[in-house]
């Protein structure tokens, strides 16, 4: 799965980097007081064909992804990792309390010469213990089984300034760089302030001269001490978003999920007339309308 981005998104971005939508990204926790850091990586069982993973990174913040058919979801909360395991609380929601047994050592490296600490290690395992956690409307559970993961233990060395150097880049997985396919010109968006939500639309050329829309609706919200994204984005034959130049006018009609249709008038004086019927739906909330009070919209290549 592919993950994250904040709203709104620069939509250009989004249209460019949906297709990679949904790997499921993470939060981590500090170690020990001597600064070790802990990172570990998940993939959880989940009901009704969802992949959900989880991760955690070093300010305390673990987030957990779920997905499916391009709709995606993901919760970020404050958790603690060790060696031991993981534990981390997603609200009313649910929790995850869960053991590391390691299986594989994949990388462990000696600290260089001059410096002093101890080895940092990749390993394989094996986490396993509470795993309890339900979504929003009981659109899909994770399920108390074991699951496949890995950890890395990024202890601190002491070493010349000569040294300094990224201590995690070996242990830390780094996404290579999207292979883009496409060279994005036309895209619309429509936010809202009222609901911290995007409707966004783009059309995009493929090498090769043929082109395709593609269309990408997001909400995030803060509760319980959680911080939770939803997104959905699907792709289109080109004739789902219609642009004139010359009059300056597009009209969209989104594939399902999505429903509805709009109309975009640019005026060369003043906001553009945006008139939408198109709903976008969200995993675990209410489907947004973005034809409601709030939605500003502007268009551009």
């Amino acid at each position: 799965m592919a993950v994250r981005r904040t709203v709104p998104l620069v939509l250009a971005i989004a249209i460019a980097a949906a297709s990679a939508a949904s790997s499921v990204g993470v939060a981590a926790a500090a170690g020990p007081e001597d600064g070790t850091v802990v990172r570990v990586a998940m993939h959880l069982q989940a009901s009704d064909g969802f992949e959900a993973s989880l991760e955690n990174s070093e300010d305390g913040t673990v987030t957990l992804e779920l997905g499916k058919d391009g709709q995606v979801v993901t919760y970020e909360a404050p958790g603690h990792a060790t060696e031991a395991g993981l534990k981390v609380r997603f609200g009313k929601l649910g929790r995850i309390d869960v053991a590391f047994a390691p299986t594989k050592t994949l990388n462990s490296t000696e600290p260089g010469e001059g410096c002093t600490g101890a080895p940092r290690t990749l390993r394989e395992g094996v986490f396993s213990g509470t795993v309890d956690f339900t979504g929003e409307r009981g659109y899909a559970r994770l399920e108390d089984a074991p699951a496949n993961g890995s950890m890395s233990v990024i202890s601190q060395w002491e070493c010349p300034e000569a040294e300094a150097a990224d201590p995690y880049a070996p242990y830390l997985g780094r996404p290579a760089a999207a292979s883009r396919d496409d060279d994005s010109s036309v895209f619309l968006a429509a936010s809202s302030h009222r609901c911290s939500c995007v409707f966004q639309a783009g059309l995009g050329h493929l090498r090769g001269g043929a082109s395709r829309s593609i269309f990408f609706g997001e909400m995030d919200e803060k509760r319980e001490g959680m911080k939770i994204r939803r997104w959905t984005e699907v792709r289109g034959p080109a004739s789902r978003f219609r642009f004139d130049r010359g009059s300056g006018t597009a009209i969209l009609r989104p594939p399902s999920p999505f429903s509805g249709r709009a109309r975009y008038e640019v005026r060369p004086h003043g906001r553009g007339v945006w008139r939408s019927t198109i709903r976008m739906p969200l995993l675990g909330a209410d489907p947004i309308d973005t034809g409601a009070p709030g939605f500003v919209a502007f268009l551009g290549e």
